[in-house]
């Protein structure tokens, strides 16, 4: 788990020192070194680098770098150190994640004859995969990743991200440059004012994140998971592939018994998998299914007790202190838990800073404390993220095919469209049936994703940023018809949509920024893309059985634990977010949404802002409370960057 970063210039030379300046703004991802190759393309290169700088370097002749900066996971020696040279001297390579089959595929590429300089180094095994399948070697990886290989032959750039997307890459393509790095800052902050994208500007007000291929900035997108570019970097072509997807073939054969026992077994392996390191790690724990099972298969592996780490919210309605005690006890693991209360939104700022893009997850309070507690004793934490996306746990998974049912007979009927659409020109339409319009005028699918939903933020903003309809996003809508060529059923189609959107782009986007924020490495089970494979091949009516959710999780947790452990009501693993702004220090948490001088308000209207800020302030509702934060999260990422932001005049 590390930070990478290339610059590729095609006209004109690129500056070495400011370029090497750009890299070590990737140094919490990677404390424990850094390297650096440079030359020109098509000629020659000018050596690589590793954790150090020669006095001559400002006076190089360059027109391209390729950086790393590096946490040290498996193989700890120097030699493992990138960017790493193959042994035939053709390719390089600057890798971010792990391999976790690392010691399969090495002894495959030995047998056929590949040439190892190292003792066990998973960057190693990528070099002599790419040398023997070329850019087939995406497909034998499991693991995460995002990684960069130079073929200094072809003079061509391989860039490639893990099948769901845990590891980010960004790259911009333009006629002069192409650039990528695992966050955005190298690039952004590489030279001159950036422009806000509006589009990703008006999703993240609707969805709290921005989707892939956006960013922030315009000009630079994220490579979407399960996808690799190859870069003609004589010609600046681009050429992008997606490599993997799931199979959309139910096996109605797999009754409840046999998807407990494949389950287990692919589980049991992926958690064994990721428990090989060089380093020590510990695992978190919420008290809830995924992260509960996780720590049994730990306790499984015969490796003796680990620190798990829990967050516990007193004097609250979140609290589930006692279950993550009664897990933690049932499998003998050592609990350290934390407890968050008011002092926690004085970290509001700091946490803001851990963004590179704003994100609004309510859970970053807790997470950001609990990667502080874990990275002073810890380089790699398992988590159960995943579990829920796999395996249909979220409450929308039971309401979801009723819905889609029930829309699907409702558009079939003339009239309702024609009241509604009458109702609504003439300006008669009640509130509680705008919802209900949206929903017929649009698809459930859409719908579900939040474009189709509550637009109020996005109408905070000035006309000139302003996206009235975000449904022509081409992403969004490639992927709805995607989903809908699939022809999957309503729980598998809600499924994979999660997959490819809300999954990467949420949930670990969060993981991966405050893990490494910390040079922390998260390693999450679930997250195995044939775990994945499985989950998507089980009927509904196992993943779903008795209306239960998850079903096949709960079975296999209810061997250990009661009914009221196994089927208690969902928490998840948020923040209190209402109590903490009724109680906080108002005047400190809303400060920026005051100020007139904000940089946000370069974007969203000031008195429309401050007048929602105040209702949303009075209310004691979640989503409302959500919302807020959601705003704040803007307010304080636009301080943040204010500096290269460029604005209207």
């Amino acid at each position: 788990m590390c930070g990478i970063y290339g610059n590729f210039r095609f006209k004109g030379e690129l500056d070495i020192n400011q370029s090497f300046s750009a890299l070590r703004r990737l140094d919490h991802r990677g404390p424990d070194g850094f390297g650096f190759e440079f030359g020109r393309i098509g000629d020659r290169v000018g050596g690589i680098q590793h954790n150090s700088v020669p006095p001559s370097l400002g006076s190089e002749s360059a027109d391209y770098f390729l950086g790393h900066t590096r946490l040290s996971i498996v193989d700890l020696s120097e030699g493992a150190f990138q960017p790493m040279e193959s042994a035939c001297g053709r390719y390089s390579v600057s890798f971010n994640g792990e391999i976790y089959n690392y010691i399969e595929l090495w002894q495959e590429l030995l047998a056929l004859g590949c040439d190892f300089k190292t003792d066990h180094s998973d960057t190693e095994v990528i070099l002599n995969a790419y040398r023997t399948w070329g850019p087939d070697c995406v497909t034998r990886f499991r693991g995460m990743f995002g990684f960069a290989i130079l073929d200094r032959q072809e003079w061509t750039l391989f860039l490639a991200r893990d099948r769901i997307g845990q590891k980010t890459i960004y790259f911009e393509a333009t006629e002069n440059s192409f650039q990528f790095a695992s966050e955005l800052p190298p690039i952004v902050r590489y030279d001159g004012k950036r422009h806000i994208n509006a589009d990703a500007l008006n999703l993240y007000l609707v969805l709290g994140y921005i989707p892939y291929p956006h960013s922030i900035y315009r000009g630079i997108q994220k490579l979407p998971p399960a996808t690799y570019v190859l870069v003609d970097l004589h010609e600046n072509k681009v050429r992008q592939v997606e490599y993997w997807d799931l199979d959309s073939s139910i096996d109605n054969s797999i009754g409840n018994s046999q998807a407990v026992d494949l389950t287990k077994s692919v589980l049991r392996e992926s958690v064994s998998l990721r428990m090989r390191a060089d380093v020590s790690m510990g695992a978190f724990i919420s008290g809830g299914t995924d992260s509960t099972l996780v720590v049994k298969y730990i306790s499984e592996a015969g490796e003796g007790k680990l620190d798990i780490y829990g967050a516990d919210f007193p004097g609250t309605d979140r609290s589930e202190k006692e279950y993550i005690v009664q897990a933690a006890q049932k499998y003998d693991q050592n609990l350290k838990l934390s407890e968050l209360d008011l002092a926690h939104t004085k970290n509001i700022r700091d946490i803001v800073n851990v963004f590179d893009e704003p994100f609004d997850g309510a859970s970053s309070i807790a997470l950001f404390d609990l990667f502080k507690d874990a990275s002073k004793d810890h380089k790699i934490i398992l988590t159960g993220d995943g579990g829920d996306e796999m395996f249909a746990g979220y409450t929308r998974y039971l309401r979801y095919p009723n819905r889609a049912f029930t829309l699907a007979m409702l558009r079939r009927l003339i009239l309702p469209k024609l009241v509604f659409g009458l109702l609504a020109r003439i300006g008669l339409l009640p509130e509680r049936l705008k919802s209900l319009k949206a929903l017929l005028d649009g698809n459930s699918i859409s719908n579900f994703t939040g474009l189709d939903s509550d637009l109020e933020f996005a109408a905070l903003l000035k006309d000139e940023y302003r996206r009235d309809d975000l449904q022509k996003d081409i992403h969004h809508t490639a992927l709805v018809n995607k989903v809908g060529n699939k022809r999957l059923s309503p729980t598998k189609r809600l499924q994979y949509l999660e997959l490819k959107t809300i999954l990467p782009g949420r949930m670990l986007y969060k993981l991966d920024r405050f893990s490494m924020f910390y040079g922390v490495e998260a390693r999450s089970p679930f997250l195995d893309h044939r775990l994945a494979e499985l989950a998507y091949r089980l009927p509904d009516n196992v993943t779903i059985n008795n209306g239960v959710a998850k079903a096949v999780l709960k079975k296999i947790l209810s061997e250990d634990f009661d009914d009221e452990f196994v089927h208690r009501t969902k928490k998840g693993f948020g923040s209190p977010l209402s109590k903490w702004f009724r109680e906080g220090d108002e005047e400190y948490i809303f400060a920026v949404l005051s100020d007139r001088g904000s940089t946000i308000f370069n974007f969203l209207d000031f008195e429309a802002t401050f007048n929602l800020v105040n209702s949303l302030k009075r209310s004691t509702e979640g989503p409302k409370q959500k919302k807020l934060w959601r705003l704040l999260v803007l307010a304080h990422y636009f301080e943040n960057y204010r500096d290269i932001i460029a604005v209207p005049a």
